[in-house]
């Protein structure tokens, strides 16, 4: 393996967050926007907000604006 355990360590602590889980699950279907997310996981807009940046951040997911919204 060339991927560096430090590198591995984080994304597995990314992906240890059960929302975070919850949040993958759902764009596993599609992409969505912050408001679709909230609705499929029953999440406060904040949190699942929270959550993206740092999963972007991670380089888990990406985002993309469309008009007045950003899709996962």
């Amino acid at each position: 393996m060339d991927v560096p355990v430090e590198l591995l360590s984080r994304l597995l602590r990314t992906l240890s967050d059960p929302n975070r889980l919850r949040i993958i699950r759902v764009l596993t279907l599609d992409c969505q926007s912050v408001t679709d997310i909230v609705k499929c996981t029953a999440l406060p807009q904040p949190l699942v907000s929270h959550h993206l940046r740092v999963m972007r951040d991670r380089g888990l997911v990406r985002s993309e604006p469309r008009g007045a919204f950003t899709y996962y």
